[in-house]
């Protein structure tokens, strides 16, 4: 009964998302400049930004899956986690991270908790990271670099809970990559499992605490350091894969091209190009969604985000984040320090909640849809505790600091 309720509420889900397509159409149609009308294209047009990295994470997929099993493999092996949860730590599932953990988990459970972890730790990794460090302004580096060492935290909780919400409900998944099969497999998520598999990242998680607490100025610079080489080393790799795609060039001067095709073939249909595919068009849904639950529920939102010290530019960032990390990016530069900080927080385990995660879920493991969103969910808000213990009195200080060298550079301006 309970597994039948989940799989209900994943397509009521669905079903609104798509309700929202149309009427986003429908306002595109009737009234080119209509705001409803715009997100339905702002859905499809995001496919672009999301191919970037995706193409780069997934072409790079067999070394990035040796060094995972090589370095990370014996570690998580050692403390009884299986290696696929090192695979989407590090790597978002809709970025090859599904695919990897597919290959490298010895167990569908496993592979399942991978799959969680990848909404949460390796999206923002391998995905919020770059793309933040690009799309922000450099005096906004910091406060990014708080809001992530924030949330990275709450990540186990987010995986505990949905893993937990698996297990109790006897939910039953697909056990292949597809995205028309049944649901056919009966999970058997055992607490064990869960636990052992969590260890590692409570691990990773507690160091990351530590260091913020102890030395918060070379946890920024490392993890400004660490984003930018991720950023570099996406976009080499997408550059070749396309000249390798369209000239053969390095297959024939190298006598091989080790790194997987960004467009689908007739060995795999769910390359770099049908993923980012897949996802723009139910965004095209899940952004006029956002649009409209922003648009008619504004009020008690603000009345919810003001309870835990938002202001109204910082509500809305949360809203955008859960669609969208990229539309929190765009407004985050408008809010003070302990907001910035506290939205980006919030995003590390909930962006994408009702965007590219929820379409991910819907196209690939349907019957996750409500546990997917509920871990998420419930760890975005966590985190924004913990950034109000932990980070938001470093981003102030921060903050007196940055409007105190403007203030001197207007002076000598003058």
């Amino acid at each position: 009964m309970r597994r039948i309720i989940m799989a209900q509420i994943g397509n009521y889900i669905l079903y609104i998302i798509m309700a929202c397509a149309v009427a986003g159409a429908l306002a595109s149609i009737l009234k080119e400049e209509s705001a409803l009308g715009k997100e339905f294209l702002e859905g499809l047009y995001s496919i672009g930004p999301i191919f970037v990295p995706v193409a780069g994470i997934m072409a790079a997929t067999p070394y990035l899956a040796l060094f995972v099993k090589t370095v990370f493999g014996p570690i998580f092996a050692a403390i009884g986690a299986d290696p696929a949860i090192a695979a989407t730590t590090f790597i978002a599932v809709d970025m090859g991270g599904y695919q990897l953990a597919d290959a490298l988990a010895a167990t569908r459970e496993s592979w399942i908790m991978a799959m969680t972890t990848g909404y949460m730790a390796g999206a923002t990794i391998v995905f919020s990271i770059p793309v933040g460090l690009a799309m922000l302004e450099k005096k906004d580096h910091k406060y990014m670099a708080l809001g992530i060492m924030s949330g990275i935290l709450t990540v186990p909780i987010g995986v505990f809970i949905t893993s937990t919400i698996l297990a109790l409900s006897n939910a039953k998944v697909r056990d292949i990559i597809t995205t028309d099969g049944e649901s056919t497999y009966q999970l058997a998520l055992s607490f064990g499992t869960i636990f052992s598999n969590l260890v590692p990242l409570i691990v990773i998680c507690g160091a990351i605490a530590i260091g913020l607490k102890l030395i918060p100025e070379k946890m920024i610079k490392g993890f400004m350091f660490f984003g930018k080489t991720m950023d570099t080393g996406i976009k080499l790799v997408l550059v070749f894969s396309i000249v390798e795609y369209f000239t053969g060039v390095f297959s024939t001067v190298l006598g091989g091209w080790g790194f997987n095709p960004i467009i689908a073939d007739a060995e795999d249909q769910f390359r770099a190009l049908e993923i980012s595919g897949y996802i723009g068009i139910m965004l095209a849904g899940a952004f006029p969604m956002v649009y409209l639950i922003k648009k008619y529920l504004a009020k008690p939102l603000e009345a919810i985000g003001s309870k835990f010290g938002f202001s109204s530019i910082g509500s809305a960032g949360i809203l955008a984040a859960a669609a969208n990390i990229l539309a929190l990016f765009r407004i985050i530069k408008d809010m003070p320090a302990a907001d910035k900080v506290k939205c980006i927080a919030f995003a590390v385990c909930s962006a994408f909640l009702f965007g590219d995660h929820l379409a991910f879920t819907a196209n690939f493991q349907p019957t996750m849809i409500l546990p997917v969103m509920i871990g998420k969910l419930s760890a975005g808000l966590i985190a924004v505790g913990l950034a109000i213990w932990l980070a938001v009195p470093e981003a102030i200080k921060l903050e007196v600091e940055d409007k105190l060298a403007d203030s001197q550079n207007d002076i000598q301006a003058k």
